[in-house]
């Protein structure tokens, strides 16, 4: 920036001996800047003193003026942003998020706009001058998604970009599954006529770590970790259950965005038993009521799940469950290292991959 010292005497002009009475300009660099009085006003910061003898001024690069009202050149206004809520479940009613924009810089007039993605929109004013909100759409997409208005300003000896500080960051949760209601009398279909009850709580390894898990087998999700579709806890490793004689697990899983995971019976853990998708528990039987996918009793069974995938396919907001039994088709114990029919419990075991 240059600040003009127009010099009405010529004591005025011995501010420094640089500034000789010449027809060219002349010109002085400090290094460190000295702070010049004139006028009951501190002149500070400037670097290079110009003298011109044809005018009878000192032009200054770099100075700051106290008593001046323009903001010094090459200045950046601020704005600080926040996101209400943080955290957002799909399926509730909640009112959907909001960021708010608040103003810094009251000398510069800054206009905010904000053009989100990943299928969110902006529901309020796409652009606010000032402090201000967006009001966003409901999400619809479980996920991480940060929201950073790009904010600019016009005014005089600002620059054009606007610092935007703080944070935008939402978190949106898939919609909790419905596990209530789970009891020994949902029965599976008919294996050659032997029907199995459901297990709904019991002990799960994840082979081959020390994880543990010993609850409420309801949930795919929780018994993985507490984590969500298609993006599963335990990714190569074998959740290894623990099955009583007579009963199956039936782990239910709503999907909320695009995706695919696959369980391979892993024999160096447990028996690969029965394993079935659908969309009722115990729905063990090609051709059940809500059998999707079916595998029988085999060392090699293996269940792809995906949102795209022809034979085993899922649709985003509807309930599936994953049910295992170790039986085979006609509903015999297999019992897992041991005689067939003469086990209280035994283990299945199948590997995650996703």
């Amino acid at each position: 920036m240059l600040n003009k010292l127009f010099l009405a005497s010529a004591a005025m002009l011995l501010v420094s001996s640089a500034f000789a009475q010449t027809p060219a300009t002349t010109t002085t660099t400090y290094s460190t800047p000295p702070t010049i009085v004139a006028g009951g006003c501190n002149i500070t910061g400037a670097t290079v003193f110009h003298y011109d003898p044809s005018t009878n001024t000192i032009t200054l690069d770099n100075a700051t003026d106290s008593c001046s009202t323009s903001p010094p050149g090459n200045q950046t206004a601020s704005v600080s942003v926040s996101i209400s809520p943080t955290s957002y479940t799909l399926g509730s009613s909640a009112a959907p998020p909001v960021v708010s924009v608040t103003y810094n810089t009251p000398a510069a007039a800054v206009t905010c706009t904000l053009n989100p993605t990943n299928g969110f929109s902006v529901t309020s004013a796409g652009t606010i001058t000032g402090t201000g909100t967006f009001a966003l759409s409901a999400p619809t997409t479980q996920g991480t998604f940060t929201f950073t208005p790009t904010c600019t300003t016009n005014t005089s000896g600002y620059n054009p970009a606007v610092s935007v500080s703080g944070s935008t960051s939402l978190t949106v949760n898939p919609a909790p599954v419905n596990t209530s209601g789970c009891d020994a009398t949902q029965m599976s279909s008919s294996l050659n006529g032997i029907t199995l009850k459901r297990q709904c709580s019991g002990q799960v390894n994840i082979m081959p770590s020390t994880i543990a898990y010993n609850n409420a087998l309801t949930d795919l999700g929780t018994v993985l970790g507490n984590s969500s579709f298609p993006a599963y806890k335990y990714a190569g490793y074998s959740p290894t259950f623990t099955i009583q004689s007579g009963y199956y697990v039936a782990l239910a899983f709503k999907p909320t965005t695009t995706g695919a995971f696959q369980l391979v019976a892993n024999t160096s853990y447990g028996d690969g038993g029965m394993i079935s998708l659908s969309t009722v528990p115990g729905a063990l039987t090609r051709g059940s009521t809500g059998a999707i996918c079916v595998q029988g009793a085999n060392a090699s069974n293996s269940l792809y799940v995906s949102t795209t995938s022809s034979t085993c396919q899922v649709t985003a907001g509807t309930t599936y469950y994953i049910n295992f039994a170790d039986t085979n088709i006609n509903g015999d114990a297999l019992c897992y290292n041991g005689s067939a029919g003469s086990c209280n419990t035994s283990q299945v075991s199948y590997t995650l991959y996703r």
